[in-house]
């Protein structure tokens, strides 16, 4: 996931909210309002993605090598691609995988992002870009639900 200025306008809001909701002793109230705006930060993401996969340009794409990545403990695939203008890209996958899913030298379908042809998806596997903000927004729903009920049983 990248970081972009809505994501740090979106903390910084959060933290004046819980601040003052803390202060007025609402802070049950503060933090469903957090996950509300939360939710609504990760729809926008989900929609971004989504546009941007709509307009993605489908070419053949060679495994090339695998990028460790030291904090997860998995692996990015490292694909060489030729754009319709023939470029040729290289480019790491931003998903995280535990094993290595691809044998090196294999040829799959990938998506880019004819705006930004670095950007690139596996063909049938869109849903991995967003699966991510699904699980943030369940699990914060349920979480929210859990603290509501418990506010108002005290």
């Amino acid at each position: 996931m990248k970081t972009s200025i809505i994501d740090i306008v979106w903390a910084v809001v959060s933290m004046i909210v819980l601040a003052v909701s803390f202060r007025m002793g609402y802070i049950v109230y503060g933090l469903l309002i957090i996950y509300a705006m939360m939710t609504v930060i990760f729809f926008g993401h989900i929609f971004r993605i989504r546009k941007n996969t709509d307009n993605s340009i489908a070419v053949y794409g060679e495994i090339t090598d695998y990028h460790k990545e030291k904090t997860n403990k998995g692996y990015c695939p490292v694909v060489r691609y030729t754009t319709e203008d023939g470029r040729e890209i290289t480019s790491i996958y931003t998903i995280v995988s535990r094993k290595q899913k691809y044998e090196i030298g294999t040829e799959l379908t990938i998506c880019y992002n004819p705006e930004n042809p670095m950007e690139f998806y596996f063909m049938g596997h869109e849903n991995e870009l967003t699966e991510t903000y699904y699980r943030f927004i369940i699990t914060g729903g349920i979480i929210s639900v859990v603290i509501f009920l418990v506010s108002i049983i005290i």
